[in-house]
């Protein structure tokens, strides 16, 4: 569907915008891309930088913004570190005066359908969306700016034993898990993000795996992290040593704020009988 700006215009100038050379030939209009860089820097994501955004998928839709009949990507497309979109193909206007729309994420979703597109998570993946922006038509040329945004937050991990009887009674670190939704669906037209009406709990281990052997010292060190949308409040800590059987930790954090970083410090103590744990929040902010 022809924007209104076009819908008053004569065919005369239509004509004016369809672009010809020399030769009276239709030349093709290219599409610029660009994103926004100041989020990522000095972020605690696994995405670090911009350019860690590869490939990023990107949808198109001319006319009005309608992402529906797409069953998967348009095109993918790569970011340098200055913020400059490079898509896979080039993407050119319309000659008859089409507006168009763009929008893009990272990384790949598992299905996209009916205006979904859905990603199941290990804990492991940085989920980011730029939501959907008017790129112009061939009369009014516009840069297409990706401005994207973390959809999920983090959880980062560190213990340590009271003393060397609590290091000896527990033996080293297995695991830390966390029972949470793995199937989340971002609505492409608006770009709301939220759990699938089949949530497809699981239990995710941090990043250390689900068969470590840390050795706990008196020294707070990291056990891995985990990048969530949502828990279960309260929060329940799976965790188990070498020489303990999976003990269970709770915690009063209700609600994962996305784009924000938790640190959960777990300090092992006696004989295996209690975690007394410390919880705090780190906003992730630009650079």
């Amino acid at each position: 569907m022809k924007s209104v700006v076009i819908s008053i215009l004569p065919a005369a100038i239509i004509a004016i915008f369809s672009c010809t050379n020399e030769d009276g030939e239709q030349t093709s209009i290219p599409i610029n891309f660009s994103a926004g860089v100041s989020i990522f820097a000095s972020t605690k994501a696994p995405v670090n930088n911009i350019d860690d955004l590869e490939p990023i998928q990107i949808l198109r839709s001319d006319g009005t913004a309608d992402y529906t009949s797409l069953t998967a990507p348009t095109l993918t497309g790569t970011i340098n570190s200055s913020g400059v979109v490079t898509p896979s193909e080039l993407q050119f206007y319309a000659h008859d005066g089409t507006s168009v729309n763009f929008m893009a994420f990272f990384p790949q979703a598992s299905s996209i359908g009916s205006g979904i597109a859905n990603f199941i998570i290990t804990g492991q993946e940085d989920i980011m969306v730029a939501p959907s922006v008017y790129g112009g038509w061939i009369g009014s040329k516009i840069t297409v700016n990706f401005a994207f945004t973390h959809k999920l937050a983090q959880i980062q991990f560190l213990v340590k034993a009271e003393n060397s009887q609590a290091s000896s009674s527990w033996g080293t670190l297995t695991y830390i898990k966390i029972n949470t939704p793995t199937s989340l669906d971002l609505t492409l037209i608006t770009a709301a993000f939220d759990t699938n009406s089949n949530a497809q709990w699981a239990d995710l281990p941090t990043s250390i795996g689900g068969n470590a052997s840390q050795t706990l010292t008196t020294t707070a060190t990291t056990a891995g992290n985990l990048m969530l949308y949502t828990v279960p409040y309260p929060l329940t800590l799976k965790v188990k040593t070498s020489n303990i059987e999976e003990h269970e930790v709770i915690i009063g954090l209700y609600y994962l704020q996305p784009g924000n970083q938790y640190t959960i410090t777990l300090t092992f103590k006696g004989s295996g009988t209690g975690i007394p744990i410390t919880a705090s929040l780190t906003g992730w902010s630009p650079g």
